[in-house]
């Protein structure tokens, strides 16, 4: 999405950025949050966005929120942030530069707030970058942003936590929802998209949350095939279909499981630039 779908981070209390032996003295633990489909205003179309799963792993006293919600009321659902001022965000220097971009005129008032009327404030946070290793520490527990180059946008990032064998995917990895295709338009992007889904499944974890899943999805390395698998039939129907409503029928009949229409819909705009109901 237009959105940066690379991993972007909030610490909810102080941690350590330096690479260093560690020796955690307690397991951590993980959550996942789930907010529902979002509806988006995009007349004549009562579209929604797909619902979003926000990851916190966390130890004894402090926690890391993985993914950021899109706006203010999902934003209150996961945290009591007053209880937290000392919150801060973290990203690698490429994803807080392509956050940069969505702050130009075109994309953060055209696109988003025009999508999300009264829904996003003006944004005025500093993002404090990570080593260029990626690396940093939860309660002395490595946390690696990993750079895995083109998926649904370009310079994308996960998050591996090795103790949990835990993969934060963001938008790199889907579950049972539509995937976002509008920035991965050619078949050399599309291709980029599966080898980076390879990198991820090389760091060997058995937990994936992506970012955008159904309540009912599980966490399985199931969703490396599936997304890869979405990839290559999208390619082959884009072969077949003649029209956007041949090719959303197709696709449908493919995954009639799948949710998030809005973006099914950007992406066969992208295609076919008439929209269709």
């Amino acid at each position: 999405m237009r959105f940066p779908k690379s991993v972007l981070t909030s610490i909810l209390t102080p941690i350590s950025l330096a690479v260093a032996i560690r020796h955690p003295a307690t397991p951590l633990l993980w959550d996942v949050f789930h907010a529902p489909e979002l509806p988006v205003v995009d007349p004549p179309y009562n579209y929604t966005i797909s619902p979003t799963s926000f990851t916190l792993p966390h130890g004894q006293s402090t926690a890391v929120l993985v993914d950021a919600p899109v706006n203010v009321e999902t934003s209150h659902a996961p945290a009591d942030w007053q209880r937290f001022p000392g919150v801060i965000a973290v990203a690698t220097e490429r994803t807080i530069a392509h956050v940069a971009e969505q702050f130009s005129y075109e994309e953060f008032v055209e696109f988003w707030s025009a999508a999300f009327l009264d829904q996003i404030p003006t944004q005025d946070e500093t993002i404090q970058p990570l080593p260029l290793n990626g690396k940093f520490y939860l309660e002395d527990h490595l946390l690696q942003a990993v750079e895995v180059g083109q998926s649904d946008t370009y310079n994308t990032t996960v998050l591996h936590v090795p103790s949990l064998e835990l993969l934060l995917t963001g938008d790199a990895v889907y579950g049972e929802c539509f995937q976002y295709l509008v920035e991965t338009n050619t078949a050399k992007l599309r291709a980029e998209w599966i080898r980076a889904v390879d990198k991820i499944e090389s760091l060997r974890s058995k937990i994936v949350v992506p970012s955008h899943k159904e309540i009912w999805d599980g966490f399985g390395t199931d969703h490396f095939e599936n997304t890869g698998q979405y990839i290559k039939n999208w390619e082959i129907l884009l072969e077949v279909v003649t029209n956007a409503e041949d090719l959303k029928n197709k696709i449908t009949i493919l995954y009639p499981q799948r949710v998030g229409d809005w973006i099914l819909g950007i992406s066969i705009d992208e295609v076919f630039p008439i929209r269709i109901v």
